[in-house]
C-alpha cells in the first residue's frame, strides 16, 4: 500500500526556523489538505516532499523508503504550482507531453479533453487565459498518472466561476486515478470542499496543530450549505485555528 511518511525535526533558511517538530502520514488515495497563516511553511513542506529541498533535519519516506535516495519509476510524482509554470514555446499539447517518459500522445489528448481544452491543442500558453492555462498546468499533473500529488495554492486568485470549474475537474480526475493529494490552500471553504483530511499548522515555527478528518459525504462544493455549517462549526470550536493557534473558547 502506498504510504507517504513525513517527519520534519527542523528546517531552516539561515537563522529563521520555518518548520520544526511536524509529522504526519498520509495513505494512497487521500485527498489532504494543508491549511495555516501565512510564514507556516506549507509550501517549504511541500518543497522538502517533492525533493526541490533536502537541506533539514528528518525524514520522508514513501512506501518506508526514503525519498532522497533517489525516486522509484513507481512513485510516479505530480506537481502543480500556483503559476502554471508552462513553456512558453511549446504548444499545449507539447507542454503536456513534455513530462512523459515516453509521450503519450493519445493519453495526453485525453487528459486535455477532459480538463476542456481538446479544441486547444495546437495554442501557444500566451493565448489561453489564466484559467485555461491552470487547466492545462491540471492535466500536465495527471498525465503521470501520479501516485503522489503536490499542489501549491493551483487555484488562487481565480474568479469563482472558473476555481469552481477547475476543483471540479480536480476532484473528477482524482476520483478516478486515486492518488494520494497533498494540497496546499489559504482558503478553508475549498479545503472543506476537497479534502478527505486537513493538516492545519501553526504559526511559524509550522508545526502540526490539528488533524481534522472532513465529515461531509461526496460530491461537494465549496458553496455548499453543508460547507459553510462545517466551516463555522470549525470556527466556533477553534476560534483562532486559522491564525494558527488552537486555543477553544
Amino acid at each position: 500500500m502506498n504510504q507517504l511518511s513525513v517527519a520534519v525535526h527542523e528546517k531552516r533558511f539561515a537563522s529563521h526556523v520555518v518548520l520544526q517538530d511536524l509529522s504526519f502520514t498520509a495513505h494512497a488515495g487521500e485527498f489532504v489538505a494543508l491549511v495555516g497563516p501565512s510564514g507556516a511553511g506549507k509550501s517549504t513542506l511541500l518543497h522538502l516532499i517533492a525533493g526541490l529541498d533536502d537541506q533539514f533535519s528528518g525524514g520522508i519516506r514513501w512506501n518506508d523508503r526514503p525519498l532522497d535516495q533517489g525516486r522509484h519509476p513507481e512513485e510516479r510524482l505530480g506537481i502543480m504550482f500556483q503559476e502554471p509554470r508552462l513553456m512558453p514555446w511549446l504548444s499545449s499539447l507539447d507542454n503536456v507531453r513534455l513530462v512523459q517518459r515516453p509521450a503519450d500522445t493519445e493519453r495526453a489528448v485525453a487528459l486535455l479533453t477532459d480538463v476542456g481544452l481538446g479544441d486547444a491543442l495546437d495554442a501557444w500558453p500566451h493565448q489561453l487565459s489564466g484559467g485555461m492555462q491552470r487547466r492545462l498546468a491540471l492535466a500536465r499533473a495527471f498525465v503521470v498518472t501520479p501516485r503522489l500529488l503536490l499542489m501549491d495554492e493551483p487555484f488562487v486568485s481565480l474568479d469563482m466561476p472558473t476555481g469552481d470549474r477547475l476543483r471540479d475537474s480536480l476532484q473528477a480526475l482524482w476520483q478516478r486515478d486515486r492518488p494520494l493529494v497533498l494540497f496546499v490552500t489559504h482558503d478553508l471553504r475549498e479545503a472543506l470542499a476537497l479534502a478527505d483530511r486537513i493538516l492545519f499548522l501553526s504559526t511559524s515555527p509550522g508545526r502540526l496543530i490539528l488533524d481534522f478528518r472532513v465529515p461531509l459525504e461526496r460530491p461537494r462544493r465549496r458553496e455548499d450549505s453543508s460547507v459553510s455549517a462545517l466551516q463555522a462549526e470549525l470556527g466556533q470550536h477553534y476560534p483562532h485555528l486559522l491564525a494558527g493557534t488552537l486555543h477553544t473558547e
